[in-house]
């Protein structure tokens, strides 16, 4: 199974915004609008990404948050008439939202994110769920694919992240069900859990409960956490508790940065390669232009047997 991973979309859709929306921290977030964030990300950028999703013959797609800028409902809009254009539908996409779909406390109230999202966050075992829409579980073929949010109002300079307490032992239970046990199991959550070679985890947007939620997984045999929020490509491993094996913590980068040709900024997204049980690649693809779109850049290949695992 090819499962392909975009995030941090950040689409902009502003549609003249009543002034008294931007009395809150939208005030700081416009201001970065308009110095860089709104000529660095590009919604033609995702379509592109999509369309090289497709050619790759991708089975499944998972987009791990960010999917706006500000939260306004023009921007869900917008972003959910992006996510409309992948082939499949609700049944081939798996979404979690991220610390800009959560952007002000009354985003976050309103459950703007789950209403617009509504049909992709619906569950295979929705005796797991809770009334907010978390922790979901989407069963495909041998995959079991478990959604959960992080996504948290933040005050103004703040980007932090924490699965609620609830949300928690609900995935622990999910994690526990024979469905979901007999599968390759793949979690994904939009903050990172652990810093990566090249970058630390900055204290105002880290995930407040990374060590809980990264026990968890470890010790409920989790094979492989899918994440957004750094904006760079990443993997890692860390071995499993109670059980042989590796937890692999991925990466793709903000599939929507038009800055193309720069490993470090331009836009990604990556390919997992699921066989027999095991993660078998990882392959990261580039925006290199407009006109070439997205290229393959980075390899990673896991050749281990079944034994070894």
């Amino acid at each position: 199974m090819r499962i392909g991973h975009i995030s941090d979309l950040h689409i902009l859709e502003l549609d003249k915004p009543r002034p008294l929306k931007f009395l809150n921290k939208r005030l700081v977030g416009g201001l970065n609008l308009l110095l860089k964030r709104s000529n660095a990300h590009s919604s033609k950028v995702v379509e592109r990404a999509i369309e090289h999703l497709d050619d790759h013959d991708v089975d499944h797609i998972v987009i791990s948050g960010d999917l706006t800028n500000l939260a306004l409902d023009s921007e869900f809009a917008a972003a959910r008439t992006v996510v409309d254009g992948l082939r499949g539908g609700p049944d081939r996409v798996s979404i979690v939202p991220g610390n800009h779909d959560y952007y002000t406390p009354g985003a976050a109230r309103n459950g703007r994110f789950e209403r617009h999202f509504q049909p992709y966050l619906k569950s295979d075992l929705p005796r797991y769920q809770l009334d907010e829409g978390y922790p979901f579980c989407h069963l495909r073929d041998d995959v079991a694919i478990i959604g959960l949010n992080s996504g948290i109002a933040t005050p103004w300079l703040f980007a932090t992240g924490r699965v609620g307490p609830d949300e928690l032992r609900a995935a622990e239970r999910l994690l526990d069900d024979p469905e979901v046990q007999r599968r390759f199991k793949i979690v994904v959550v939009h903050h990172p859990l652990l810093p990566d070679e090249h970058h630390s985890i900055q204290f105002n947007r880290r995930l407040l409960n990374a060590a809980e939620v990264l026990e968890m997984v470890r010790r409920k045999d989790v094979d492989l956490v899918l994440h957004g929020h750094n904006h760079y490509f990443s993997v890692l491993q860390v071995p499993k508790l109670g059980s042989p094996g590796t937890t692999y913590i991925c990466e793709a980068g903000s599939t929507s940065v038009a800055m193309g040709g720069d490993p470090m900024m331009s836009g990604k997204f990556n390919i997992y390669t699921v066989e027999d049980g095991h993660l078998r690649q990882v392959e990261s693809h580039l925006f290199e232009s407009h006109e070439a779109g997205f290229l393959p850049w980075k390899s990673e290949v896991f050749r281990r047997t079944i034994a070894e695992d």
